[in-house]
């Protein structure tokens, strides 16, 4: 039987990385990882055995990497829940139809790798037991990896101040609600059940400890918040990964009302607490980041932690804009999340590039803005550095895995293109995902003209629609999400009157 002699895939383009692209290169695949990456002409005469795949109205670029999202089923707007600022909107949220896990992550999977996005950090709840955390995390990661996409399982929870930020101070909301409001808030989010600390903390362990040998699948842990966590939970974490070398993925700093409640009187705020607890250290990333001081990314800087900037979710939840320009100047490594949130909810990594591109400019020539080249490079490399899978992800680098996108230019090209463009620069400013022409995953076809090669997708949206229509509802009303948006706005102006903490 003949030796497969793997295959060439060449296009009017190959796009390493954000920085280095190839006019008229080949990119040789064998057993799943790129072998070589040359002028096509030298590929076929190196490998006169393999299969040619040549198109010039084509570019080849890295698979994306979203790094932080939610599974939310389907878009919220489909069910019912508006976009709102993110305190109000947090209970809106919460009613999502409450379907199985796994059917909601092949749903996002399906969808994130025909956007071409082969890697993800996945911020879950962790569940109400360990035994229902553990059957979460090995479908998720099952789900991910059967569709060829690498993936890091961060599980949290909101263990204190479930219904407004400062500590302590839930109970003090729920009085100036009407009982029957009051009772339904108590139940779904401070009674409700929740996994054991303790337990919590000695299951991701040992869930990181089982995946260890996994080159494209890993669990973190995924504290919720600060102010979610609790600084004893959070020491108990940073204590754990300094012993196993996990890996920490958190959202912080995201809306104004977190900021000042986390500033406010003696408290010294998020990154700070994450500080103190240990946690800051290479190995932790950061979601948001919207209302971070210069003193605090300076913190994150030293440390050598990671950012994710998430520019359609702190639109949407309006939570504002990330001093990204900033970020970058202080040496931060950032990566990009569409955070279940994306722009028009289609998850187009193309749309997340433009749009972080578009808003993180700067007016101080001290501090330059964000290039095409800068976006494009937090939504591979950014990521896969995030991921701690820049070895296999990220670029297509020899040695690393064949996990690629297949973008056609006939839309982007006409009726005609300057023959110097960046091929960065055009799709960061102009491509969308339904250029999409087809998308490999180790070296394997996974998606050709948007349909999935590699599962059941007709079943899997079945699915997903007898779950949806058998769900119990557990949204708020309109009138009950009024009177506990109401309710809110008092409480924080109140609050914030009689604390007065400073910006």
């Amino acid at each position: 039987m003949k030796a497969d002699g793997g295959d060439i895939f060449s296009a009017r383009w190959i796009i390493e990385d954000a920085f280095h692209s190839h006019k008229d290169f080949g990119l040789y695949v064998l057993d799943g990882k790129i072998v070589g990456l040359a002028p096509l002409v030298e590929l076929q005469s190196r490998f006169p055995d393999a299969r040619v795949h040549s198109d010039t109205n084509t570019a080849i670029l890295p698979g994306f990497v979203n790094a932080h999202h939610h599974c939310y089923g389907l878009n919220l707007i489909n069910q019912g829940i508006r976009d709102d600022l993110l305190e109000p909107w947090i209970f809106a949220s919460a009613g999502a139809a409450d379907i199985a896990s796994r059917l909601t992550t092949e749903y996002a999977a399906i969808r994130l790798l025909k956007n071409g996005v082969t890697g993800v950090v996945d911020a879950c709840t962790a569940g109400q037991t360990a035994a229902l955390a553990e059957a979460k995390i090995r479908d998720k990661i099952d789900a991910y990896s059967r569709l060829g996409l690498s993936c890091a399982i961060a599980p949290g929870e909101r263990w204190q101040n479930q219904l407004v930020h400062p500590n302590g101070q839930s109970q003090s909301f729920l009085k100036t609600l009407p009982e029957g409001l009051r009772c339904k808030l108590q139940r779904q989010h401070v009674a409700r059940s929740r996994i054991d600390p303790t337990n919590f903390v000695q299951l991701l362990s040992r869930m990181h400890d089982a995946y260890r040998t996994f080159d494209c699948a890993d669990v973190w842990f995924g504290p919720t918040a600060p102010h979610w966590t609790g600084q004893e939970i959070l020491r108990d974490i940073a204590k754990a990964a300094r012993e196993s070398g996990q890996r920490i993925h958190t959202h912080a700093e995201e809306s104004r009302l977190q900021h000042l409640s986390a500033t406010a009187g003696r408290s010294k705020g998020a990154i700070a607490q994450l500080c103190e607890a240990g946690l800051m250290t290479d190995g932790l990333s950061l979601a948001h980041m919207v209302w971070a001081s210069e003193k605090d990314l300076a913190r994150v800087a030293k440390a050598r932690g990671h950012i994710v900037c998430n520019p359609s979710s702190n639109l949407r939840l309006r939570s504002g804009i990330a001093p990204a320009p900033l970020m970058k100047r202080m040496g931060i490594s950032l990566a990009l999340g569409m955070d279940g949130t994306s722009l028009a909810g289609d998850d187009d990594m193309f749309a997340e590039m433009r749009l972080a591109q578009s808003l993180y400019w700067s007016r101080d020539p001290a501090t330059p803005s964000l290039t095409a080249k800068d976006v494009f490079d937090m939504a591979t490399m950014g990521g896969a550095r995030l991921m701690g899978m820049d070895h296999s992800i990220g670029s297509l680098a020899i040695g690393k895995r064949a996990n690629f996108v297949i973008l056609c230019l006939e839309r982007l090209e006409g009726p005609w293109l300057d023959p110097s463009t960046d091929p960065v620069e055009l799709l960061v400013s102009s491509a969308k995902s339904t250029d999409i022409q087809s998308v490999y995953t180790d070296g394997q076809l996974a998606v050709s003209h948007g349909e999935i090669k590699n599962c059941d997708e007709k079943k899997i949206l079945q699915n997903i629609t007898d779950a949806m229509q058998q769900a119990a509802d557990q949204r708020l009303n309109a009138s009950e999400y009024h009177a506990v948006k109401s309710a809110l706005q008092r409480w924080y102006d109140d609050w914030l009157t009689n604390n007065t903490p400073q910006l």
